[in-house]
């Protein structure tokens, strides 16, 4: 039976807010986000005060608190004993609120021993999650979803797509490339950088390396244009000093990508070395000699491990299913 009311505690404008709101459109009949409340610290009694009026006015069947911050600390507050309510953790709260002070770690174990149910995107941060947690309560493995990339003819490309900032590490990929093409069986080979950053700083260290003319930096691309490139690139890589499962990751492994990709606890148990991408450890970044070595896996058999993957993890469909099944755990 379809519920009547969800309420989404979240930031409203955030794509991401936006994207977990439609995975329930049919599942509820009004869905509801906590749209223009300011939800930091020196408005923190305003905030309170703001939502439970919200939650008497709007009377929701079910509350998801979208991110574990202090917009989920107010709301879980706020609300009445009674409402089920799922708390969806996105990696950088759980893992990081924690390391931020006593304060923020008792915020933490507030609003999840004050929820019902809960869901993470890998199985790590769903362990961290239970640090926190009193109860044996319900988890879904669940992420936000992707729509499958079909690849199209692969062309000798290693395409990155992620931030230019230092956390992601593109000034290694720039050097590591250029140990790549310095091969005389990669010369013809080609590096596609896409987002937005110090772009000027990375161009500079691609002409210093000799390389300038084997780098396209192509700036910030549409969904579309993500797609095109993820279908043609033999190479996805990504190599940041932390993450969850991030999206980019998992377009590029449905399209059929050889992804390389940093030792992070986030992708354990979900993406093996060999089987699904090349793995590579900081040692292995700082010595930047590794694209070569990731072309020896069986790149074929790698590409089936990888549609089979997606197919049944990260569809917007699949991650739908699962996370209507955790509400009906709760509403029934």
């Amino acid at each position: 039976m379809r519920n009547k009311k969800l309420l989404i505690a979240g930031e409203a404008k955030s794509i991401n807010t936006q994207r977990l709101k439609s995975m329930f459109v049919g599942k509820f009949e009004q869905i509801e986000i906590t749209e223009g409340i300011d939800f930091s610290f020196k408005n923190f009694f305003k905030a309170f005060f703001a939502v439970k009026r919200l939650l008497k006015r709007y009377q929701p069947d079910l509350i998801i608190l979208y991110q574990v911050n202090l917009t989920a600390f107010v709301t879980a507050l706020a609300k009445k004993k009674g409402i089920p309510t799922i708390a969806i953790a996105i990696g950088s709260d759980v893992l990081l609120m924690p390391k931020r002070g006593w304060l923020f770690k008792k915020i933490l174990s507030y609003t999840l021993q004050h929820s019902d149910a809960y869901s993470a995107n890998t199985p790590y941060l769903m362990e961290q999650m239970k640090r926190y947690c009193l109860y044996d309560k319900p988890f879904a493995l669940s992420h936000l979803g992707i729509t499958p990339i079909e690849a199209s003819k692969k062309e000798d490309i290693v395409f990155s797509n992620r931030l230019h900032k230092p956390l992601y590490r593109i000034e290694d990929i720039i050097r590591a490339f250029a140990n790549f093409v310095s091969m005389p069986e990669y010369k013809d080979w080609r590096l596609v950088i896409a987002a937005e950053g110090n772009e000027n700083k990375l161009k500079e260290l691609a002409k210093s390396l000799g390389i300038v003319e084997k780098v396209e930096f192509v700036g910030w691309l549409s969904s579309e244009e993500n797609a095109k490139y993820y279908a043609k690139s033999r190479i996805f890589i990504s190599i940041p000093q932390s993450d969850s499962m991030p999206t980019s990751l998992l377009e590029a492994m449905s399209a059929g990508c050889l992804p390389i990709i940093a030792d992070l606890p986030s992708y354990r148990g979900l993406v093996e070395n060999v089987r699904n991408a090349f793995v590579v450890s900081d040692d292995m970044i700082q010595k930047a000699d590794y694209i070569n070595k990731a072309l020896q896996l069986d790149i074929e058999t790698l590409a089936r491990n990888n549609k089979q993957f997606t197919d049944d993890y990260a569809t917007i469909e699949s991650n739908k299913q699962r996370l209507w099944d955790l509400v009906d755990t709760l509403c029934k």
